[in-house]
């Protein structure tokens, strides 16, 4: 990978930097004895006046926001700090607004999101696969990385979460696999010291039903033991006919705080999932493309119900260690050991392309099978100092992060019976035939040693960062991968007294992908860069942040759709993605809210196969647009009403060929509530004229439905 010839001096040094001082030298008994006899300052030295604390002195970067609007983030830098001084783009959706919007996936929370495609791929039961400016992102809960590899583990729901951040840009020197898009961290509901407990009951379009309870509270009268629990139980049916699903959810957590300076936090999480894959790939002709026999129905379902299935489950234990030693070092840890199985069965169209027969109407089938357990281990230790250096006050963030990932799986494939899209008839394909094959057990292991400073001068802060990677990909019988890595970010930001921040930044992303090609080959890394030039504007004494980003970046080695096969990925050379990001979320008054986004996105494959070298990259759309507006106010003198509505515009995209435009589209979402005392009762529709769309075609195929109008209710007891 190359670098900007303006930071090779300053990379270079850090690296040589990195590599000079012993590793002892990173103790932090070695630091703190370097620093004894520099002043010592409180942390509210580091912050900026009054704007900085606007929303609420309660608030932290990995806490409840009251709002649309947070003001600090954990995720940004791995220390507590305002939004305003990161020196990158990054969204906060919070509890509040997925509760407004309704979200019952990660895809939906995204959906008012500057940069971020929510439901790249439609109606998909298997996953949350967004796109962070242009990239599939990796998901992390609570600062580790939560998944390993396609298609093995369990979707997060939303009830269970506190906020939703979204880091764009590359972010490895933080969190050391990260591709260049971005990385999006799930933080968990935790234990508060206020009594209260929330009951929800939910109703909906294709036989929705949910039932969740959030109970919260002291254990003690000193509120040094605080409890919490989580638990979701739920069905519901698809648009798509015999897809049908059931989740049950139990996350309870504890919280000690022996003292104001200890506060440590076990969470554990168990979660099931059975369903049926909802992805169809239907072929571009019937779909986008005109067909003798007319358009398919929305509800087709191209597998076999005797077959078909997506069946999850997920044993989480994550602890959380806070330890302030004195004012200037507090010490972290973050750990989690997570085992999920996962049971992935589905019959589709064989890909040949994809495309129907002579006949028009019949579609050649293969059927697929995976079974897949996954162990992980994941930590995360740092240290924070506090402290000057003359003028210059400093924020040092040293640290070390370990995962280690075990996965096992079977694998079954095969040609399946031919099905007729126009009149499907089902049964015909007769399941005992399929055999399951043991595929080599893999096993990925990761280190990471990471140094970051945050000096602020007057108004100037600037933040340098370096990161050092091993990573271990191993495969039963078969080749073992070393890859390794330096990583960092650059970043300058001015902060005016009005609020106002510019920054500009440089950083790097270095993503060991564990998993194998149809071929049994394991895939190389993925590394990318990219400049990014900014501001941020947060009014003094107001509930609103307003950013803008223009940016340049590129990856290689990125994992693309395959061509001919529809569950491999393969890797092309280089791409490059150039864009601009407007995202506003402001409260114009004390009761109304507002979101605004937009995203213009400039994407090319550089380098990569003949077909392919020159296009646009498959699936990311120009121009990207949202709105969504809540209010609440008062009917006939009775307070307590509230009403949302939104629209969200997705541009035309390509098929990864420039050879087929998937259409643009404009969708509307509403919502109705009322409050009573403890009461309060909503209704919430998304896609509200019932639109037939279509999220994106690929080149390989296939097409991916979008999601039909959907209504639920909601009514839920507070106490």
């Amino acid at each position: 990978m190359t670098h900007h010839p303006s930071l090779r001096p300053l990379l270079t040094a850090l690296r040589a930097a990195s590599v000079a001082i012993p590793a002892a030298s990173l103790s932090t008994v070695a630091l703190a004895q370097a620093l004894e006899e520099r002043p010592r300052v409180d942390a509210s030295t580091f912050e900026l006046p009054a704007q900085d604390v606007v929303a609420s002195e309660a608030e932290r970067g990995d806490g409840p926001v009251d709002g649309y609007v947070a003001t600090r983030t954990q995720t940004g830098t791995k220390t507590d700090t305002p939004i305003l001084q990161i020196p990158q783009s990054i969204s906060v959706i919070t509890a509040e607004r997925m509760r407004d919007q309704d979200a019952l996936t990660l895809q939906d929370a995204l959906r008012y999101t500057a940069g971020v495609r929510g439901e790249a791929y439609g109606l998909d039961s298997r996953g949350d696969f967004a796109l962070i400016r242009g990239t599939s992102p990796v998901l992390f809960l609570d600062g580790l990385q939560q998944s390993f590899g396609s298609y093995t583990n369990t979707r997060t729901d939303p009830f269970t979460l506190e906020r939703i951040e979204v880091l764009k840009g590359p972010s490895s020197m933080l969190y050391g696999q990260s591709p260049v898009g971005g990385l999006v961290n799930q933080v968990s509901k935790r234990p508060r010291e206020d009594q209260k407990t929330h009951l929800q009951l939910q109703y909906g379009k294709n036989d929705h039903k949910q039932i969740a309870v959030d109970t919260t509270g002291p254990l003690t009268e000193d509120n040094s033991l605080l409890y919490r629990v989580v638990a979701i139980a739920g069905e519901s049916g698809s648009q798509v006919n015999y897809v049908d699903s059931e989740r049950m959810v139990l996350m309870p957590s504890i919280t000690w705080r022996p003292t104001d300076d200890i506060e440590w936090t076990l969470l554990a999480n168990v979660q099931r999932d059975d369903s049926v894959p909802s992805s169809m790939f239907l072929p571009h002709r019937g779909t986008v493309l005109d067909a003798p026999y007319g358009q398919f129905d929305t509800d087709l379902f191209v597998g076999e119900p005797n077959y078909d299935e997506y069946d999850t489950e997920q044993l989480a234990l994550t602890s959380q260690v806070s330890w302030r030693l004195d004012d200037v070092w507090t010490l972290r840890q973050n750990l989690r050991y997570q085992e999920s199985e996962v049971s992935y069965q589905q019959i589709y169209g064989n890909f040949r392309p994809l495309a129907l027969n002579a006949d028009n109407r019949t579609l050649n089938r293969i059927y697929y099978g995976a079974k897949t357990e996954v162990d992980a281990w994941v930590a995360d230790h740092n240290a924070q100092a506090l402290f000057d250096t003359g003028p210059i006050q400093h924020t040092l963030l040293i640290g070390s992060d370990y995962q280690h990932a075990d996965s096992r799986q079977k694998r079954a494939g095969g040609s399946a019976t031919q099905l007729d899209l126009y009149d499907p008839v089902y049964g015909t394909f007769d399941p005992s035939i399929v055999t399951y094959t043991d595929q080599p057990d893999q096993t990925i292991a990761q280190q990471g040693l990471y140094v970051q400073d945050q000096l602020k001068y007057e108004r100037w802060l600037l933040t340098l960062g370096m990161r050092k990677d091993w990573a271990d990909n191993r495969t039963e019988g078969g080749t073992r991968q070393k890859d390794d890595a330096v990583t960092g970010r650059v970043g300058l930001t001015y902060l005016f007294d009005n609020g106002v921040a510019p920054y500009l930044s440089y950083s790097e992303s270095f993503l060991p992908t564990i998993g194998l090609d149809a071929d049994g080959e394991s895939f190389k890394p993925r590394e990318g860069e990219q400049w990014e030039l900014g501001v941020k504007y947060q009014p003094v004494a107001s509930q609103s942040i307003y950013t803008a980003a223009v940016f340049d970046l590129r990856e290689l080695n990125r994992q693309m759709p395959d061509p001919i096969r529809p569950n491999n990925t393969v890797q092309t050379g280089e791409v490059r993605i150039r864009g601009l990001e407007l995202e506003a979320l402001t409260a114009i008054t004390p009761m109304w809210d507002l979101i605004a986004t937009y995203t213009h996105l400039d994407t090319e494959v550089v380098k990569g196969s003949s077909a392919e070298e020159g296009a646009r990259i498959a699936s990311i759309p120009e121009h990207m647009a949202s709105l969504w507006s809540q209010h609440r106010f008062s009917l006939f003198g009775v307070s307590g009403f509230e009403a949302g509505a939104g629209a969200r515009y997705v541009g035309a995209s390509w098929d990864g060929r420039d050879t087929l435009k998937t259409p643009s589209t404009t969708l509307f979402d509403a919502m109705l509530g009322y409050r009573y005392q403890d009461w309060a009762f909503r209704l919430n529709a998304t896609n509200l004229e019932d639109e037939t769309y279509y999220t994106t075609c690929l080149a390989r195929g296939d097409c991916f439905v979008g999601n039909r109008r959907t209504v639920v209710g909601t009514v839920s007891y507070s106490f």
